[in-house]
């Protein structure tokens, strides 16, 4: 904690600033880091919040224990102080999750510097043992007066951002945008149990819609993955061709091309499925022809899942994202995987092929 920094702020005068930070992290504590944002908000005072996210910090207490548990959040404390330097002042918001304030700090191009050099330096961050764990950071953005005026609305907002970051596949930061967020709803644990029953059963209807022929219920399963999750993009790949492809408009390369089977097939697990989050740790694990194939495309992070249903083989479903990582999270690798096995089956039961469809369509 700066606390030569802080002691010249007026809000932080007369503190006894030792007894003001968190125990384990050093930053300043909830208490503290939210009594100085009510400042700023009595005194009308333009600010920017930012709350982040420490992604797949659970999978850390999991598999490593509360120690090193503590370790992460300790240096991600002093790599978040580092990068945020002179801007901001950093608070821990509670468990994984940090809360920046960056006093008079508002334009648009300024806060997205700060939050672009700290992602920058988080991604330097190296962890002893835990190659197969992807720990980074997912922030969410908010700006006083532009996206609330009060405590509700600044928070709100900022965990509307926070929330589409986690959308996009985390390891980011989004400034928040009326135009481009105010329509993000919150969702409760119970809520979003229910949403993803909900979003099993639609991708189910899409696939299985009888006014479609295969090929198209395939094509609008790829397009509803790239609008939703935004995917940079989504394809059926079979041997040396990709046979249905979606590129999202985001999405800075716009000539994805097939991966050599060879260099993924060794990957797949007994499910049928592997993924990358970053392809630098391919590297770590001697893969080095499969991560030369996905720089050569300049993509990050990829996901694949092998087509078949009773020993025979369609194709593989595959999901990249290119010039960024993504944190791929369980619940939607299982819908990938579910897409994966309905098309499988439906091409079984229905004695065809993908390139057999194809070819239909186009007669």
């Amino acid at each position: 904690m700066n606390i030569e920094k802080m002691s010249k702020l007026d809000f932080f005068k007369g503190f006894d600033l030792q007894y003001a930070a968190d125990s384990l992290t050093n930053v300043l504590s909830r208490e503290m880091i939210l009594s100085y944002l009510n400042y700023l908000l009595d005194k009308k005072i333009p600010f920017t919040v930012c709350l982040s996210d420490i992604d797949n910090f659970k999978q850390v207490n999991d598999n490593y224990g509360h120690m090193k548990g503590d370790e992460v959040l300790t240096i991600f404390a002093r790599k978040i102080e580092d990068a945020v330097g002179d801007n901001g002042i950093v608070g821990r918001y509670g468990g994984d999750e940090f809360m920046i304030i960056l006093e008079g700090i508002t334009e648009y191009n300024d806060v997205w510097a700060v939050f672009h050099g700290l992602n920058v330096e988080i991604a330097k961050i190296e962890f002893n043992n835990m190659d197969e764990l992807s720990v980074t950071l997912t922030s969410g953005i908010s700006r006083y007066p532009n996206d609330g005026k009060t405590y509700e609305e600044i928070i709100s907002t900022a965990d509307k951002a926070l929330y589409r970051g986690k959308m996009k596949g985390r390891n980011c930061f989004i400034i928040y945008l009326a135009a481009k967020h105010s329509k993000v709803i919150l969702k409760t644990e119970n809520e979003a149990i229910y949403s993803s029953m909900h979003i099993h059963n639609k991708v189910f209807d899409i696939l299985t819609n009888p006014n479609n022929s295969i090929n198209e219920n395939i094509h609008d399963i790829l397009l509803y993955f790239s609008t939703n999750y935004m995917y940079h993009h989504i394809c059926i790949q079979n041997n040396d061709s990709i046979l249905e492809s979606i590129v999202h408009p985001l999405s800075a390369n716009k000539n994805f091309l097939p991966i050599d089977s060879n260099c993924f097939v060794d990957g797949l697990n007994d499910s049928n499925f592997m993924f990358v989050n970053n392809r630098r740790t391919l590297l770590r694990c001697n893969n080095n022809i499969l991560y030369e194939s996905l720089t050569k495309q300049d993509i990050v992070s990829i996901f694949i899942s092998k087509i078949e249903h009773n020993n025979k083989f369609y194709g593989y479903l595959r999901a990249d994202m290119s010039n960024s990582g993504r944190i791929w999270q369980n619940s939607e690798m299982d819908l990938l995987v579910t897409v994966a096995r309905i098309i499988g089956l439906l091409l079984y039961y229905n004695n065809t092929t993908l390139e057999e469809q194809i070819k239909k369509s186009n007669e």
